[in-house]
């Protein structure tokens, strides 16, 4: 019989931004190709969120409120949202 559909769902471990602060993210890869959805927390309330696509070639992240986040924490989300997609569109 030949399949339809195929899809797969991979949740990974949060990335750490500061002791307050992180990203849960979240891989869903089907017949149109990968996208990446990451959760930013800080004190377990939503702080932002991430998507990418490989079949639209778009990354967004989207910090809200914005005013929650210390500079440090901007920097830190900035800096590994680029390197976890790379991760996660490899793996």
């Amino acid at each position: 019989m030949k399949a339809r559909t195929m899809n797969a769902t991979v949740s990974y471990d949060p990335e750490v931004i500061s002791e307050s602060t992180n990203i849960h993210f979240t891989k869903v890869t089907n017949a149109s190709g990968t996208t990446i959805y990451g959760k930013i927390e800080k004190n377990g309330a939503e702080a932002g969120n991430i998507s990418h696509e490989t079949k639209g070639d778009y990354l967004i992240t989207t910090l809200k409120p914005y005013s929650g986040l210390t500079a440090d924490e901007v920097k830190g989300i900035y800096e590994a949202v680029p390197r976890c997609i790379a991760e996660l569109t490899e793996a």
